[in-house]
């Protein structure tokens, strides 16, 4: 979709006559992204503080970034101290198959430990060549992969993915980051209570 901003002005001679109309059409689809980007980030702060439900943030966060033209699948992973891995914990827009596939990351996988240095990832390479066919029969064409890190430790990410973007765009890159920096904060202290119960 293309956002235009308008507007046309009327030209007359020296006897005030109109002789013809000029027009201005100007592309307002970045500054219109932007305040939607905002006005999402900005609801979610304020339904995350309503809520100490783990799965109720999850959900919220991944419904609130699916909003996003161009993103169609997200999933949240929390890392499992336990049984050292990393779990999808919830999940949109993938298949029951493409789902098994991804569910668990070994903390020695190639996915993990990508995952585990902390960086965001916004290449397909993310995923191992073994997974390459399942990634194109899902149809996705970008990811995004942006680790949770509360306290110098990696506790989780955000992944998300495109069907109709060739990569991830900078503002989208810039959102899902600072979503992410806004949700551990409620995510992580959930874990820890959820962890001492």
């Amino acid at each position: 979709m293309l956002w235009v901003d308008e507007k046309t002005f009327i030209q007359r001679n020296e006897e005030g006559k109109v002789t013809h109309f000029q027009g201005l059409v100007v592309d307002i689809t970045e500054r219109k992204e932007a305040q939607k980007m905002l006005e999402i980030q900005r609801e979610l702060g304020k339904e995350l503080s309503t809520t100490w439900n783990l799965q109720k943030i999850l959900n919220r966060v991944l419904d609130s970034c699916l909003q996003i033209n161009g993103l169609n699948v997200g999933s949240v992973y929390l890392k499992d101290e336990l049984m050292d891995q990393i779990n999808l914990v919830t999940y949109r827009g993938i298949s029951p198959e493409f789902r098994e596939m991804v569910s668990r990351y070994k903390a020695d996988s190639l996915e993990a430990r990508q995952i585990l240095i902390g960086k965001p990832i916004y290449s397909l390479e993310f995923y191992p060549y073994s997974m390459a066919d399942a990634v194109k029969g899902e149809g996705i064409k970008a990811v995004a992969i942006i680790p949770l890190e509360y306290r110098g430790e990696i506790v989780g990410s955000l992944n998300f993915a495109s069907r109709t973007l060739d990569r991830i765009p900078w503002n989208i890159r810039n959102f899902l980051e600072s979503i992410a920096l806004q949700v551990v904060n409620y995510v992580a202290p959930v874990c820890i209570q959820a962890e001492l119960s």
